[in-house]
């Protein structure tokens, strides 16, 4: 019978300390579900009495750090990946936002909250037959005064029964619209104030058309544009004059009285020159009944017509040369900003730090997104997964700067000598871990977003 007990005495001294035992390698790498599993509430990294950095797990999807220049809230979702970033220090916050399709993030956002002034960009992929397209939302907000500064948005409109008339829109502040559809028509109307402007591009059995339409109180212009250019003033809605030309050179004109009756017209007939340019000839001015009012060749002193060609007269020398011109623009710099979380206990400032400093914002081309992420899992031969619009230029980089913070012994003994890990458990039990001398457990999850600033 004592023998017995003895036996149930040390089988539950023997589960009570299999239940207290904790799993290192998942509790220092920072996963919400390693913490969970390892009933984790608090771990700190410490240097003698200092806390350099901590995680408090605040419930089952959501943990606290805290290190000297930021607090830090991670949010993951059911199957535990990392959905919300959010940064707080002083009156300032940043968040980034990811949203996930299967295995791949098919929305990216950043707010940042200074001081009730909010700045919020967002990228959402939206698939239709097959085919990815790319949304954007870009806005500032006044909280304090309730206002919107600056909408900007690319929005998709699919319909199911006639694709050709899905568009893509875009807004832009209240002050631009325009709605690109998929058969290549387009329009945009421009507000300004006191007027707005509407441009249309429609193509149809490979021949473009443009119409350019400006509206003023009084007033309306009209251009037409194809292989000629027709151009229509109105006035009050009624017709004023209308332009007709060809390669910028006019081929007839028409105006009009009150009624919208012709009260002049001229016509332009027009040659070309040795140079294939065209230049005009002779302008006839007819008055309201049709008659010939005015006849007079505007370049005949340079030129005379020969077999339907205009050519230059002997006293008339034609030098053509090349000239100089500079146009100075001031150029937006972009300028990329790399930005690290990590849920580890152990990615420390010094980690950190060195990532920043050896990552080459060069790799990244102009044309890329403004928002760029990216997740490495060093668990798995550093690889990058979970991309959102990276190159792939990008993506080696990422790749080449990492080799900085692998699990090497000389990079363990340079950033964690003298440190160690302390965790509490919910029963309150504490236990100390030292990551210098265990360095075939260490790892890190690292989320790095590249955020675009252009000065």
């Amino acid at each position: 019978m004592k023998k017995l007990v003895l036996f149930f005495l040390l089988l539950s001294i023997f589960k009570a300390y299999s239940q207290q035992k904790l799993n290192w390698a998942e509790v220092v790498y920072g996963n919400i579900k390693g913490l969970k599993e390892n009933k984790i509430k608090t771990l700190k990294l410490k240097q003698g009495n200092k806390v350099l950095r901590s995680i408090e797990v605040l419930s089952d999807k959501s943990i606290l750090v805290k290190d000297s220049l930021n607090t830090q809230y991670f949010d993951f979702d059911d199957e535990n990946r990392l959905i919300s970033v959010k940064s707080v220090k002083d009156m300032w916050q940043q968040q980034f936002n990811l949203n996930f399709k299967n295995n791949y993030v098919n929305q990216l956002s950043k707010t940042i909250d200074n001081n009730g002034i909010v700045t919020f960009s967002k990228f959402s992929k939206v698939s239709f037959n097959n085919t990815l397209y790319e949304e954007r939302e870009v806005y500032n907000f006044d909280r304090k005064k309730n206002d919107s500064l600056n909408v900007f948005r690319i929005k998709y409109f699919f319909n199911q029964q006639n694709p050709d008339l899905s568009y893509r829109e875009t807004y832009n502040n209240g002050k631009i619209w325009n709605k690109k559809y998929f058969n290549q028509t387009e329009v945009t109307k421009e507000k300004f104030d006191g007027h707005f402007i509407v441009d249309s591009i429609l193509q149809k059995d490979y021949k473009v058309t443009k119409y350019h339409f400006e509206n003023y109180p009084e007033h309306q212009n009209i251009k037409i544009e194809n292989d000629s250019v027709l151009t229509i003033h109105k006035k009050l809605g009624k017709k004023v004059s209308e332009k007709l030309e060809y390669a910028s050179i006019p081929f007839r004109e028409i105006f009009y009285d009150e009624n919208e009756t012709i009260k002049e017209k001229i016509i332009y007939k027009n040659y070309q020159n040795a140079f294939n340019e065209w230049v005009i000839w002779e302008e006839i001015k007819y008055d309201e009944r049709g008659k010939v009012i005015n006849r007079k060749f505007p370049n005949k002193s340079i030129y005379k017509l020969k077999n339907g060609i205009l050519v230059y007269r002997q006293n008339v020398h034609r030098v053509k040369g090349c000239g100089n011109s500079y146009t100075i623009k001031n150029k937006m710099l972009s300028m990329y900003y790399l930005q690290l979380y990590s849920s580890s206990i152990l990615f420390n400032l010094k980690l950190n730090k060195n990532f920043v400093d050896n990552f080459d914002t060069s790799s990244v081309e102009e044309d890329e997104e403004e928002l760029i992420y990216n997740y490495l899992d060093f668990t798995d031969s550093s690889k990058v997964t979970a991309d959102y619009s990276a190159s792939k230029d990008v993506k080696d980089e990422i790749l080449r700067t990492s080799k900085g913070v692998r699990r090497k012994d000389r990079y363990v003994k340079r950033y964690f000598e003298g440190l160690e890990v302390e965790a509490e458990t919910m029963t309150g039990k504490k236990y100390k871990f030292n990551p210098s001398q265990n360095s075939d457990l260490l790892s890190f999850p690292i989320h790095t977003f590249l955020t675009k600033e252009d000065y």
